[in-house]
């Protein structure tokens, strides 16, 4: 089970009950828009504001605890970053999947650091595939 009090702590922000439900729920790695976020917390907290998931999204993304996904619909997609990962997106149906990274992209971050004398905080990578196994079926 994911600390989420300690992921918040170790970025010196305050766990408030806003920023764990924010947590809690993208953790569920559904990849939600901020609406479907909003909707989301509402059932456990119904007078948190759109206003308040904003604010606390946007503080989250700024400490990168959490991450946007950019869509081909234009419309943002959230994840909470624990680990390095791929996200796979479908222009079809808009889904959106995690992959793990494997070594030969870990050894590409590598190079990357090397040649421009730079450490890489998160290498943030997006596949865009037209058709994915949940609308191929």
């Amino acid at each position: 089970m994911v600390n989420f009090m300690n992921i918040l702590k170790e970025k010196n922000l305050k766990a408030t009950p806003q920023r764990i439900s924010v947590l809690k729920e993208l953790h569920k790695n559904e990849h939600p828009t901020i609406d479907g976020l909003y909707e989301a917390i509402k059932k456990d907290y119904p007078s948190i504001s759109l206003a308040t998931v904003y604010k606390n999204v946007h503080t989250l993304k700024e400490n990168g605890i959490i991450i946007e996904v950019n869509m081909p619909n234009g419309k943002m997609r959230y994840d909470i970053f624990t680990k390095p990962h791929i996200h796979i997106v479908c222009k079809n149906c808009n889904s959106v999947e995690d992959m793990d990274y494997d070594k030969q992209l870990c050894d590409y971050q590598k190079n990357l650091e090397a040649k421009g004398n730079i450490e890489i905080d998160r290498l943030d990578v997006i596949a865009t595939v037209e058709r994915c196994k949940h609308c191929s079926q």
